[in-house]
């Protein structure tokens, strides 16, 4: 009897595809194995069937943590087949996985360069690649889904624009492997990429159990603009005067408000907010 895979897509995210939903599934069977489709979103709650040997997160980074979150919740360790939907895809990027949705089913099946990946837990939920409190927090908190599904990533920028009349400078507290550090803004990396091809750590690594900080000391707008252009241009961050470079296993970051937090590209949490490398991984092809 052939496996079965479960996949898992978002119908109301911008990039949603129902004929490439309907190509996997026929990919699948055509290598002999049976498909079903589940999905997540907004007050629907992903149930991991008890037949599924693999299951396919069919979008972008949010439907993946959806997917995985689900998964470790219910105590099982399945295979993950993340096949890029979303709008900016930064798992994939590490991965690159291939995006021919045949090539994909039979690599999948075959489980065909799986991996451990170390998820890291963020208060009641958790993330794999990234996180963030600061002007992108803000800017991924208030940006329009309906926006989102007419343009994109394009989307998240026109939200942070409409930040810079108030620009947020929230005055943070990391407390990171029990070690204090005042701040204005933090950026966490599980994962390489952040926002698109672009790595404020670049050692960071989905195998590794550790994580990587890169935090702002000063948040203006001046010093936000000046960390975003040297990560866009591959410039070295830990000799700049204005920044706080580490790493750790655990971290607390507190605040002087509930400010936003994003992970993987979703509005996830308000401050505080405890997070932590877990102890065990599973397997992503």
């Amino acid at each position: 009897m052939g496996q079965h895979v479960q996949i898992v897509t978002n119908p109301t995210a911008g990039s949603y595809n129902a004929r490439t939903i309907a190509a996997l599934v026929s990919a699948f069977a055509d290598e002999g194995a049976t498909a079903s489709i589940s999905y997540v979103g907004a007050g629907q709650q992903l149930v991991i069937e008890d037949g599924a040997d693999l299951l396919c997160a069919a979008g972008g980074d949010g439907t993946l943590r959806h997917l995985v979150h689900s998964m470790m919740k219910s105590g099982r360790d399945i295979p993950v087949a993340p096949y890029p939907m979303g709008t900016i895809n930064l798992y994939h990027r590490e991965t690159g996985y291939p995006k021919d949705v045949s090539t994909f089913a039979r690599c999948a099946l075959a489980q065909t360069g799986k991996a451990a990946h170390f998820p890291v837990s963020i208060n009641d939920t958790l993330f794999l690649g990234c996180a963030s409190i600061g002007p992108d927090a803000h800017a991924v908190a208030g940006v329009s889904a309906q926006l989102k599904r007419r343009i994109g990533r394009a989307a998240y920028g026109v939200s942070l624009l409409r930040h810079l009349a108030r620009w947020p400078r929230p005055k943070l507290v990391l407390i990171a492997d029990g070690k204090r550090h005042a701040c204005e803004a933090v950026y966490i990396a599980k994962g390489s990429f952040f926002a698109g091809p672009w790595s404020f750590a670049p050692s960071a690594s989905r195998s590794q159990q550790k994580l990587h900080i890169v935090a702002l000391k000063n948040a203006s707008r001046s010093h936000f603009l000046r960390f975003v252009r040297n990560t866009m241009r591959g410039r070295p961050l830990e000799a700049r005067d204005n920044l706080i470079v580490l790493t750790c296993v655990t971290l607390r970051i507190e605040g002087d408000g509930d400010w936003p937090v994003q992970a993987d590209g979703d509005d996830v949490a308000r401050l505080p907010v405890d997070i932590a490398v877990h102890r065990s991984p599973f397997g992503v092809l």
